[in-house]
């Protein structure tokens, strides 16, 4: 098939039917039929020879075009962009700096992430930390930390595992690196949410990948962490829930929307914020600190 839609034989066989004709309607050849179909047979087994010989050339020049194309191990060194050349201001500003890291923030970085307890997280984090998820924040790391041994989240999944994956610095921020985390683990033990016992489902858990991703000060010390909402919702057991609402669901609530600027989430969240019982979705506004500037508290939509 190769060789019969190449493109030297269709023109030599154009050429050879073209000729075959003129031989077979010449006057001076009328009477040389079998001698002009045994020259006809000729052409044919020589342009077949002709064609393979130029298939061959073709096969050879695209096999070296396949060996100068960059290897997996080449596109693996991908460095990224270069840093931005579009000016804007932004209040998180604060979080870049004019000197670069003294230290390695990768390796710093993967220390963090892969470190079990909240005594060890928390000796990396600055005195103005901040949190800040899709629908949870801002919010210190003591508020994190109270709000989650609320809801008895690491004895009930005593399994769990973050599994971080992916870490890279941000092109146009040398302090900031991102990472991908898929949590899961076993429900093995009850969830405690407010008045809420929920027994433990033995059910293994798996949530959809988000995002993670650390500011650091030339200090060395953590004064921003942000969450990012599950990259494929469709992806785990936990219907598109991800980080502590997926642990939930597999605990056995139903989370309902978790959405940005959903109505009566936000209703919730204030309430809860109020009466308390039920974890804090933000700080208290004393305890925020000053450098953060949105007014947006949990659900709320961006406002600047």
């Amino acid at each position: 098939t190769l060789l019969l839609h190449h493109p030297t034989l269709t023109h030599h066989r154009r050429q050879h039917f073209h000729q075959h004709r003129r031989i077979q309607h010449s006057p001076l050849n009328h009477n040389h039929s079998h001698t002009a179909t045994m020259k006809s047979n000729t052409i044919i087994a020589t342009t077949l020879l002709l064609s393979a010989q130029h298939t061959t050339h073709a096969f050879n020049a695209f096999a070296a075009l396949k060996q100068s194309l960059p290897t997996a191990s080449a596109a693996s060194s991908y460095a990224g962009p270069p840093p931005s050349t579009v000016n804007t201001e932004s209040w998180l500003d604060v979080l870049t700096y004019d000197t670069p890291p003294s230290f390695d923030v990768l390796a710093k970085t993967i220390e963090f992430a892969t470190s079990k307890s909240y005594e060890e997280r928390n000796e990396y984090l600055s005195e103005d930390y901040v949190f800040r998820g899709p629908i949870i924040g801002p919010i210190t790391f003591q508020d994190v930390k109270d709000t989650q041994q609320g809801f008895n989240i690491q004895d009930a999944f005593p399994n769990l595992e973050t599994r971080p994956f992916g870490f890279t610095i941000d092109p146009d921020n040398a302090y900031r690196c991102y990472w991908f985390e898929r949590w899961e683990g076993t429900n093995t033990n009850g969830v405690k949410l407010g008045p809420l016992d929920l027994p433990a489902t033995n059910n293994d858990v798996k949530l959809p990948t988000h995002i993670m991703s650390v500011n650091w000060t030339p200090e060395g010390k953590i004064k921003y962490s942000c969450l990012s909402s599950p990259l494929d919702r469709f992806e785990g057991t936990t219907k598109g829930a991800g980080a502590i609402f997926g642990l939930l669901v597999g605990a056995g609530l139903d989370s309902g929307n978790a959405s940005v600027g959903d109505g009566m989430l936000r209703f919730q969240q204030r309430l809860f914020h109020v009466i308390g019982g039920f974890g804090r979705n933000w700080s208290l506004e004393e305890d925020i600190p000053k450098w953060w500037k949105s007014k947006a508290r949990g659900a709320d939509p961006n406002d600047m």
